[in-house]
């Protein structure tokens, strides 16, 4: 039998759902699965007697992977369908007020766009009165109002006077606010925050005036086959709002210049937005410190349309060795140009962006996080960014780093690290607590599958009680690699680690969950290679469900509430957004299931917080402090282990307890670290910041430097 959801029109009536395309469902079994785009259900009452005007549709639909967004389509005779967005909150509410045509034949829910699954509850629908209507709107607004800071209102569009004149319209907004994931095709997104209104050139043309000193660019365009392409370039610009600029042909020399000259090299075809050099002066001018700028960028395709936007992270030198993930959407200052020493016969963007990494801080690296160059589509369609393995190599022989650079099936690069002459000794940390069979398969795919054998396990033994498990436990003492530990205090994740650091000889420490397992031999070696490097910190791996979908390709801070995993729940050989899913990088943080540190450096972190963190978010805290003492966090994907999730944590997560310590750590962290919350450096601000999937966000949070000059 099909589930029954129930819609009410006073009183409610049971309705059956019926599938009607694109969707799979067991009798009996609650989850259904979607198998295309476009998964349809009708909610179909009996006799079909739907009503007609407003209407209050409630339900619950939870999704456990695939895009995020529903839809309900209402038919009537003699008209095209309406659609409608249905905002679905975090706990898979949907309440929400909508007026339905004159002569509805049939309502058809649209649970989300691609392939997932998705589980249904209980709907109702039901007539409503003008009050109640108004009533139930302006709840929404007010509670939005309340939950949302003014900026993020303001960018989404909720505003004062909309919510008091088109009451309508600040509904919707408030529905996008409250919903988990909206989603919001590129087009709609380029209308709605991207393009430029005459308020805003005309306060970019202010702005540029007052500028003291405007920084001065110098446009090189690269030759081609196709004229018009060229011409393109060329057009766009001609409409720059910014006057102070040159443009010039090919390279054929690359001169260098002074600290108010910036050079821009542009493909032909790439077209620049009528702001794009405004925003890179205006960032200059802020900051005299920059001496590389780069921006977001999209593909203009040759019919004309917008598509695949590349919303970047800030500077990760860990990324730019996997790829170029820059691109030509970038300004170089002359004075670091000129002290390049670039060949202007074999010019090669990548190679310029590697070493110009080499000569400048950090802090001289700006990020414009908005979609200014509008890049042709690549020639290369095995090489999509452009990356160079020949330049990696020579960069790293530069910084005298010895590493073999190989390209990859999709036209990235991968870097692998040597480790030096006397490779450090890796102590591996495991709590546990009884879980025998997953502790087994732990330590088996430790002891027989890993290649790099200068490690030593420290088992830490939390009160085991099962015999089995204590037997076991008995049995791997007398192996030379193994010592059992016994830590006999209630469960705190943090002290427990920290327990276990204070007895092991490594110069390296592992922390590894009890419930994970080794799939590739070279794990710990490519992991250690990272972590050699100078200036880095942590390394984190690459984990997988049993079933091999993606459980964590590294950590976000901010999007989703607090902390999360990204590219989760993907299949496992998914690519992810950009590729970021199959490429080494630089991150906020990374997962404790499996991470490798520096011992120095733990012990000068005074390892993870066993007072306000002993559960849960030690691990990221424990990342922040890192890279706020001034180190690297990489994460790479050629680490690879499963994870079998969290068995060592007992099956009371759900006790009142359980929550109310979990509510105290997502406290803690959210006031001590509030500031990386407002923006994760490796997360885009134009990304989603409901759910961290990189769907674009609906209220971009980000400032354009042209509002609230004076």
């Amino acid at each position: 039998m099909l589930p029954r959801v129930t819609i009410s029109t006073q009183p409610p009536l049971p309705v059956t759902v019926v599938s009607l395309s694109q969707v799979a469902h067991t009798p009996g079994d609650a989850v259904w699965r979607s198998l295309g785009d476009a998964p349809r259900l009708e909610l179909r009452p009996p006799g079909r007697n739907l009503p007609q005007g407003w209407v209050h549709l409630q339900g619950r639909l939870t999704r456990r992977s695939g895009a995020w967004t529903a839809y309900l389509h209402a038919e009537a005779e003699k008209r095209e369908p309406l659609r409608f967005e249905l905002p679905v909150s975090l706990k898979g509410t949907i309440n929400e007020v909508l007026r339905l045509p004159d002569g509805v034949t049939r309502i058809v829910l649209e649970p989300m766009q691609g392939e997932g699954e998705f589980t249904l509850g209980e709907f109702s629908i039901k007539p409503v009165g003008g009050v109640e209507r108004v009533r139930r709107m302006y709840q929404r607004i007010v509670a939005m109002f309340y939950k949302h800071p003014r900026a993020r209102r303001k960018r989404a569009g909720l505003h004062s006077k909309t919510a008091i004149l088109r009451l309508q319209e600040a509904y919707r907004i408030a529905g996008r606010l409250r919903t988990l994931s909206p989603f919001i095709p590129y087009d709609r997104w380029v209308r709605e925050f991207d393009l430029l209104t005459e308020k805003d050139r005309a306060a970019i043309i202010r702005d540029t005036a007052r500028l003291r000193r405007p920084p001065r660019f110098v446009v090189h365009v690269g030759d081609g086959h196709d004229p018009a392409a060229r011409r393109a370039t060329l057009a766009s610009l001609r409409r720059q709002l910014y006057p102070h600029h040159e443009i010039r042909d090919a390279a054929t020399a690359l001169p260098g210049g002074d600290r108010r000259t910036w050079f821009v090299f542009l493909p032909p075809g790439a077209v620049l937005a009528p702001h794009a050099l405004y925003w890179m002066a205006r960032t200059a001018f802020d900051d005299t410190r920059v001496r590389l700028i780069y921006t977001d960028h999209d593909i203009l395709d040759a019919a004309g349309p917008r598509r695949d936007p590349a919303f970047k992270p800030d500077w990760s030198p860990e990324l730019l060795r996997s790829t170029n993930y820059i691109g030509h959407a970038a300004a170089v200052r002359g004075d670091l140009l000129a002290a390049l020493g670039l060949d202007p016969d074999s010019f090669d963007m990548h190679g310029l962006l590697l070493r110009a990494g080499e000569r400048i801080p950090r802090y001289a690296v700006a990020h414009v996080p908005a979609p200014l160059f509008h890049l042709p589509p690549p020639r290369d369609p095995g090489n999509l960014n452009g990356a160079s393995p020949s330049q990696v190599a020579a960069h790293l022989k530069r910084l005298q780093v010895a590493a073999q650079v190989a390209p990859t099936a999709r036209g990235h690069c991968r870097v692998r690290y040597h480790l030096p002459q006397k490779p450090p000794r890796v102590s591996i940390i495991i709590p546990t607590r009884d879980c025998l069979a997953v502790l087994r398969t732990c330590v088996t795919s430790l002891l027989e599958k890993t290649d790099y054998r200068r490690f030593e396990i420290r088992i830490v033994d939390n009160s085991s009680r099962d015999p089995e498990t204590l037997d076991y436990l008995a049995h791997l003492g007398g192996h030379p690699q193994v010592e059992v530990l016994r830590y006999d205090l209630p469960f705190n994740y943090s002290a427990i680690n920290n327990h276990a650091a204070a007895h092991c000889t490594g110069e390296a420490l592992c922390l590894l969950n009890n419930d994970t397992e080794v799939i590739g031999p070279d794990w710990l070696s490519e992991m250690l290679g990272h972590l050699v490097q100078p200036g880095v910190g942590v390394v984190g791996a690459k984990l997988y469900y049993t079933d091999g979908r993606i459980q964590h390709a590294g950590d976000v801070v901010g999007p989703g509430g607090c902390a999360n995993h990204l590219h989760a729940c993907l299949e496992g050989d998914d690519p992810g957004y950009c590729d970021r899913a199959i490429l080494a990088q630089d991150l906020s943080a990374v997962t404790a299931a499996c991470l490798l540190t520096r011992k120095d450096v733990y012990d000068r972190m005074k390892g993870l917080d066993a007072v306000n963190l002993p559960v849960a978010f030690n691990d990221v805290d424990y990342c922040l402090r890192v890279r706020k003492a001034g180190l690297r966090v990489i994460w790479t994907p050629y680490a690879e282990l499963f994870h079998h999730e969290s068995y060592s944590r007992g099956g009371d997560s759900a006790s009142p307890e359980r929550k109310a310590q979990a509510r105290r750590e997502v406290r803690h962290m959210r006031t001590h670290w509030k500031h990386v919350m407002r923006h994760d450096p490796f997360y885009n601000p134009n990304c989603s910041y409901s759910h961290p999937d990189f769907s674009l966000n609906i209220a971009p949070l980000v400032r354009k430097p042209w509002t609230n000059r004076a």
